[in-house]
């Protein structure tokens, strides 16, 4: 059972590593806006939020589809949406054409964005779940960490070899298909004398969700301005830009590890300390001097946001029955990858308010944006901490 159980894990952490693969060319961003100068910056940025809209549509669909179809299938159907969608572009020289290519990549990240928490909720319980959820994040990261920080160099070979980063969904794949367990959908097991049991959601897992989408206005930040910005200050190159967003990847897969001990520690104020790491990423990389305090930065930014988006999947996990998980999970992420979206188009105007200097002003308006989201998710969080100590002795 404890082998069968570390295999459902080892497939589940390599479909995670795909999560945050709209990132995977991040570093690469004005290598291919050099390639094509009659793009504007907002529309090369589309390369990472036009998949998020994508997503946007997808995560329900796929939170209903697994009703009635395997998770596993569901799951290998989206891997092989994110080969093609990533890896074509690295043969076509139309812009138009590349986007239609990254949509297609965002089916396959929306599906396994649904899939893969809700793998681990269908098949952990209690601190277990916490733990995996985080280890599940770590893997999230590392995969970002692996792709960016390739893609950085391979940017530097031309701009097309840099989409090549997306073969590493091989590996995914393989273990999906090797190692998920073919899990009935609720409606196949579902007879006239015991119906399938009503999937409903709460408010408070559309609570989860607005809170997500609001995060992700500002999450974004890091992917979509930093390479913009190491090179406007002349701190360093595409592949200097990539090694920060590595950073910031090894940062989500370190906290992931420990992430299960902080949740016992903090509980629901968790969420808070996630977002004050970010408001201190933030204001060390818009006035950092050198690429060290970026990488320094990026680093802590990596802290912040496995707290946060762990802290927000377990709160919605928990938000819902155990049949509901799926498609509450499907709408937190919808509500991230909205937030994704918007991210240039509120943080660039506000950012245009305060200076001239875009790229650096994103990153404080961020911090700004993060600070008033950590008073207001502590003052939540120490509430709820008082609640539930208090009912606790009341049961005792």
């Amino acid at each position: 059972m404890q082998q069968s159980q570390s295999r459902v894990k080892l497939a589940i952490m390599s479909i995670g590593i795909l999560m945050m693969g709209v990132m995977a060319i991040a570093s690469g961003l004005s290598v291919i806006a050099a390639r094509f100068p009659e793009v504007s910056q907002t529309s090369i940025q589309l390369l990472i939020t036009l998949p998020c809209v994508v997503i946007i549509v997808v995560t329900p669909i796929v939170g209903k589809l697994q009703e009635y179809i395997s998770m596993k299938t569901l799951v290998l159907l989206g891997i092989i949406c994110f080969l093609a969608g990533g890896v074509l572009p690295a043969f076509l020289t139309s812009f138009s054409l590349i986007l239609v290519c990254r949509a297609i990549l965002g089916i396959g990240v929306g599906t396994v964005q649904v899939l893969a928490p809700a793998l681990v909720a269908a098949s952990f319980e209690g601190d277990e779940r916490s733990n995996v959820m985080g280890q599940l994040t770590s893997a999230q990261m590392i995969g970002c960490a692996i792709m960016v920080f390739v893609s950085g160099y391979l940017a530097m070979m031309g701009w097309n070899i840099t989409f090549y980063v997306h073969l590493i969904a091989l590996i995914s794949l393989i273990c999906a298909a090797a190692f998920l367990p073919p899990i009935k959908p609720m409606k196949s097991g579902a007879t006239k004398s015991e119906p399938a049991e009503k999937v409903e959601l709460t408010p408070a897992a559309y609570g989860w969700a607005v809170t997500m989408l609001v995060f992700f206005i500002s999450g974004l930040i890091l992917a979509t301005y930093l390479a913009f910005l190491v090179t406007d200050h002349n701190l360093g190159t595409a592949a200097d830009a990539g090694q920060a967003t590595m950073i910031f990847a090894i940062g989500g897969f370190l906290m992931g590890l420990v992430y299960g001990k902080l949740a016992q520690f903090a509980r629901n104020a968790s969420l808070a300390v996630g977002l004050f790491m970010g408001v201190i990423a933030y204001l060390i990389i818009a006035f950092a001097p050198n690429i060290f305090l970026v990488h320094l930065g990026s680093l802590i930014y990596g802290f912040s946001v496995t707290t946060v988006f762990a802290s927000i999947m377990v709160g919605t996990s928990m938000s819902v029955k155990p049949v509901a998980v799926p498609l509450a999970t499907s709408i937190v992420v919808a509500g991230q990858n909205l937030g994704s979206f918007l991210c240039p188009y509120i943080i660039t105007p506000l950012s245009a308010l305060m200076s001239s200097d875009i790229n650096m002003y994103a990153f404080i308006t961020g911090a700004i944006w993060l600070g008033i989201m950590g008073v207001l998710a502590l003052i939540w969080g120490m509430a709820k901490n008082a609640r539930e100590a208090a009912s606790s002795k009341i049961s005792a």
